[in-house]
């Protein structure tokens, strides 16, 4: 899972990065672990010598967009990105220049604006090219298809609508996506603030109800934070009144805007929590811990992580009866912690 890190150059982007990787290093791209309180339990219980998190890998673009009014250039690693935070600054430092007074508002408008134009230009250069190709002009044909669906999103590009704002069916979905546009993608925007400034503005609350994450926090303070030693670490979120960093919470947002579940492989090798899109099969999670298991799939033995919370063991799920027996088609839940026979 690819996220990008964008915003204007002295936002905060690099402390950030080192505040979700915990690494003092700057223009880089790191894995990022989602914190996961069910997969120390399973591991525990597994006695597991190994436990793999999910992770996300975060990529900066050390360039950012330029202050003062410069054309924006968008890194290929944005384009490639399932998803791009946003960062904005709020935070006031008069040792760290900055191109007016911080608007996290004002600057999300203009990076919005930016992106809309690139895509913008993108979609009128594949029309022009398409303007030439005699298949565009036969109805049912691919570039028939693919120069209609641009010739509808271009107005709506140009009165300043994203195209993740526009209603397209699945088939017209994978053909936008395939064109890597800025303005698909989902958005987590993080507000990068003074420390203790928590309440949230009305223009956030504008944000949220449009379907955009926003997490405010201070990206040093959370960099101090991803840096101290996990005990120390603990003791200072615990002083603070927190039950978890901001950095966490971050994570946690970032994974639910990709529309993402957890499921498990319990074991004493090793104990795993894995990615999975929601409403997605048991077949495809199998393909998702290795093809050939999916090749040779049979059956999904499933237990809830509810009932082994409540039972306390996998080994108690299944003595009472608590382990399913799932199909191909089954739609895995988040939790769900899994085995699949197989043919081998």
């Amino acid at each position: 899972m690819k996220v990008a890190l964008f915003g204007y150059r002295r936002s905060g982007k690099t402390t950030l990065l080192q505040a979700l990787s915990g690494l003092d290093r700057t223009g880089d791209v790191v894995a990022v672990p989602v914190p996961d309180r069910r997969l120390d339990a399973l591991a525990t219980d597994a006695s597991a010598k190994k436990k793999t998190p999910v992770a996300l890998e975060i990529s900066d673009d050390p360039a950012g967009m330029p202050e003062g009014g410069g054309k924006a250039e968008f890194p290929e690693s944005l384009r490639k990105a399932e998803l791009v935070m946003i960062v904005l600054r709020e935070f006031s430092d008069p040792s760290v220049p900055w191109h007016a007074e911080p608007d996290p508002a004002r600057d999300y408008d203009a990076i919005l604006t930016e992106m809309i134009v690139a895509d913008l230009e993108r979609i009128e250069r594949r029309l022009e090219r398409l303007a030439k190709e005699p298949n565009a002009k036969k109805p049912g044909t691919p570039d028939y298809l693919q120069a209609t669906l641009f010739s509808r999103l271009k107005p709506e590009l140009e009165a300043g609508k994203p195209i993740s704002s526009a209603a397209l069916d699945d088939s017209e979905s994978a053909m936008v996506h395939s064109f890597q546009f800025l303005t698909d993608k989902p958005f987590v925007v993080v507000i990068n603030t003074d420390e203790g400034k928590t309440e949230a503005t009305e223009w956030e609350g504008s944000l949220a109800k449009q379907g955009v994450s926003v997490v405010r926090l201070c990206a040093v303070l959370e960099r101090d934070l991803a840096l101290m030693p996990e005990e120390e670490r603990r003791e200072f979120i615990e002083a603070l009144g927190l039950e978890e960093s901001a950095r966490d919470r971050l994570v946690r947002a970032v994974y639910q805007t990709l529309d993402l579940v957890t499921f498990y492989t319990a074991g004493e090798k090793e104990t795993r929590a894995w990615p999975l899109r929601k409403g997605a099969t048991a077949w495809k999670a199998a393909d998702t811990i290795h093809s050939d298991i999916a090749r040779g799939f049979i059956r999904a033995e499933v237990v809830s992580y509810a009932d082994f919370e409540a039972l306390g063991s996998v080994k108690e799920c299944y003595r009472q009866g608590k382990m399913r027996l799932e199909g191909k088609d089954y739609v895995v839940q988040d939790g769900d912690i899994l085995h699949i026979r197989h043919k081998s």
